[in-house]
């Protein structure tokens, strides 16, 4: 999306596709002020009925060396800013998407695991939806963190508390070939 003039009145007046009742919030390494414009005036036109949905709330992706870059949460962060409404989230840990696949597979949450490398997404939703849980040390997470909800009375500091950890997702691959 463009800036469709030189003025914040010319960038209100451009046409908004009619069809349009949501506005989603992913990824986006091109997202602009243009599309945070765009995305505000479809939301103030639709009000209640034009839905602000977010894929996820990471703050920041991790790459190798320590390194990050930021997350679709600082994205979705913005729309609701401009809006002043929150996103509803489908993706981790809010367990619409766990739900969406239980509806549509045969999955017992007792045999199952939910494997990531992230304590506020990967394992909060496994443990919301009764799933065993394993973190991965290669992500932003580290074992510190881990004992220091463990060791908390803080219900809300448990539900981050894996089942297992290893330092790596290579570690699995000698259980996976038996």
């Amino acid at each position: 999306a463009a800036l469709p003039g030189p003025a914040p009145a010319d960038w209100a007046q451009a046409p908004l596709d009619p069809a349009v009742r949501a506005v989603l919030v992913g990824f986006d390494e091109h997202f602009s002020y243009a599309k945070l414009c765009q995305a505000l005036r479809y939301l103030l036109r639709g009000g209640s009925d034009c839905l602000l949905v977010g894929t996820n709330r990471d703050h920041r992706l991790p790459l190798e060396g320590g390194t990050a870059i930021p997350g679709t949460g600082c994205l979705v962060k913005a729309v609701e800013t401009a809006a002043q409404r929150e996103a509803f989230i489908v993706g981790k840990p809010n367990r619409y998407m766990f739900d969406c696949v239980v509806s549509e597979f045969n999955i017992d949450p007792s045999r199952t695991i939910m494997v990531g490398d992230r304590l506020d997404t990967d394992i909060l939703m496994g443990n919301s939806c009764g799933l065993t849980t394993l973190l991965t040390l290669t992500g932003v997470t580290t074992l510190e963190e881990v004992k220091g909800h463990q060791e908390s009375d803080c219900p809300t500091r448990q539900s981050l508390v894996p089942h297992y950890y290893v330092d790596s997702i290579a570690d699995l691959l000698p259980a996976l070939g038996e």
